[in-house]
């Protein structure tokens, strides 16, 4: 299924493009000239890649520049090595077994760094698809560092089927670097900056990738998890306006649709006062200023206390997700957008408290993951009836997506708890994305992986 899925990336991005056999020395150092300077790269033999790690396509988002919105990075002069991975931006691992993040560099907040891999030997006026990974992690972890993100393995599939691509990755801040809750965040336009990050990644792409040897009009932009989340978002952004960032998009375990992302204005102030109290600014007069002043490590550590949520600030999201696709206000790009077949079980422990033995148990337990959503009964009823029904047939056994027999830990219910789960997060707006896109004509495709 995996190396379904590889296949399926690539030839979504093929373009027909044929490279010369590659002739690299070993001893051959890349250069690419970007418009603020020349960058030095590193030719990897057994790939036979180029490897531009580290690339700054920002400003470091450092003291008085914490919390504000990423500015485009300096010019330098000579040639900038480029051949490792810069510093992840803070964050926290959130506990989930066999999905956080390992921590593979170094934190700073120094960490806005977008990395290129690309086959070598490209010819001056070749012009590759390129694929941009945005990494996962609910916005609190993550980085484009970690090994498990390594583009190598795509970029070497799509040059074996004679269809090469470009393969790019970034950081972004993560947490309250990136989130910054309340109303003064609000006031001073310094809300949703995770999203300026990205775009400002993603226009550091479009300004220098040409260089490169990649086609700056064939950027697909693909991720999973709060990555898809986040281009769920850059399809939404300012309405749906298309400032030609991207021309397609691929959403893993994610997308447009959000139940949980936009929460209310009270509730975003309650964090940011949380977030004044454990780091000693409560009674400060000017609560800003000493957050900025807050040492990295001491506000990442808050930061964890308080889960990342966006903000509709008017501008960048100028409404809830629903609304906007109800409108069809969003980039009418190719959506390729997938989940897999039961998304609940890593998301369970983290909204239950003990085993799910009746159906009272599982009623209370969507109610309380509905969160601020108030769900009349009737359809927490048919809800029940509906995952009950679908856990207990004999496909879902077969497919090993659901235990048969959980053990007492887990409640006779786990099964239809982890289907309405996957469901209630992902599943469901996966379906309304590909009819939204649908219903204006644009090309959509869904995908479903039996994990």
């Amino acid at each position: 299924m995996i190396a379904f899925l590889n296949t399926l990336i690539v030839s979504v991005l093929a373009t027909g493009a044929i490279l010369p056999a590659s002739c690299h020395p070993l001893s051959d150092q890349p250069h690419v000239k970007v418009r603020n300077g020349t960058l030095a790269g590193r030719y990897n033999s057994h790939y036979d890649q180029d490897f531009f790690l580290g690339i700054p396509y920002a400003k470091a988002p450092e003291r008085d520049l914490r919390f504000q919105r990423a500015l485009p990075s300096d010019a330098w002069e000579g040639s900038r090595g480029t051949d490792e991975y810069g510093a992840s931006c803070y964050g926290n691992s959130l506990g989930l077994e066999g999905f956080s993040q390992p921590s593979t560099s170094r934190m700073s907040e120094d960490c806005l760094f977008l990395n290129i891999i690309r086959p070598a030997g490209l010819g001056l006026n070749t012009k590759l698809p390129v694929l941009v990974w945005i990494h996962g992690g609910a916005w609190a972890e993550g980085s484009a560092s970690d090994p498990r993100y390594n583009g190598s393995f795509l970029v070497q599939q799509s040059k074996k089927m004679g269809s090469p691509i470009m393969f790019a990755s970034f950081n972004y801040r993560l947490g309250v670097f990136g989130l910054l809750p309340g109303s003064l965040a609000e006031r001073d336009g310094i809300t949703n900056v995770l999203l300026h990050d990205q775009r400002q990644a993603l226009q550091y792409l479009q300004d220098n990738v040409a260089a490169f040897g990649g086609d700056p009009g064939k950027v697909t932009l693909m991720g999973e998890s709060a990555g898809a989340g986040s281009i769920g978002f850059h399809l939404l952004a300012y309405g749906g306006r298309d400032d030609r960032l991207f021309h397609a998009a691929i959403a893993q375990s994610g997308g447009p649709f959000s139940v949980y992302a936009l929460p209310d204005s009270a509730k975003r102030e309650e964090d940011f006062q949380k977030i004044l109290s454990l780091t000693n600014c409560g009674n400060s007069t000017k609560p800003l200023r000493c957050l900025r002043d807050v040492p990295a490590a001491t506000l990442n550590a808050a930061s964890i206390q308080v889960q990342p949520y966006f903000t509709i600030d008017g501008e960048i999201l100028p409404d809830r997700n629903s609304r906007l696709l109800r409108t069809s206000r969003f980039v009418k790009v190719p959506l390729l957008i997938g989940v897999n077949r039961n998304e609940g079980t890593s998301f369970l422990n983290v909204n239950t408290s003990g085993p799910l033995e009746t159906s009272e148990d599982l009623i209370k337990f969507m109610k309380q993951s509905a969160g601020q959503h108030v769900v009349p009964d009737t359809v927490l009823q048919a809800w029940v009836e509906t995952y009950q029904n679908e856990s207990s047939h004999p496909s879902e056994a077969g497919l090993g997506t659901v235990l048969a027999n959980p053990g007492p830990e887990y409640g006779s219910q786990y099964g239809a708890a982890t289907l309405w789960m996957g469901d209630f997060l992902l599943g469901a707006g996966r379906r309304y994305a590909n009819q939204m896109w649908s219903d204006q004509n644009v090309t959509t495709y869904k995908l479903q992986l039996l994990l």
